[in-house]
């Protein structure tokens, strides 16, 4: 018996992926100012992606569904 797959709305989708594309391009912003010797703006960026990092431990939709098999099912079935 399976667990049928609630398709997330793709306002829930965008919102995703404008995460990811956030925690990504904070830490590479936080890397090159500190690279720069800017410690304080990398710092700043360094704490602001730890946040960001954080958000789906306070937000799980932020996060994309599991499956219940645990994963051992290839994409798509």
């Amino acid at each position: 018996m399976s667990v049928p797959v609630i398709e997330p709305s793709p306002r829930l989708k965008l919102l995703r992926f404008a995460v990811r594309a956030l925690r990504i391009s904070a830490s590479t912003v936080a890397v090159v100012a500190l690279l720069r010797q800017q410690w304080l703006a990398g710092s700043a960026l360094a704490l602001a992606w730890l946040m960001i990092a954080a958000a789906p431990l306070v937000f799980p939709q932020l996060e994309p569904e599991r499956s219940a098999s645990g994963g051992n099912e290839p994409p798509g079935h």
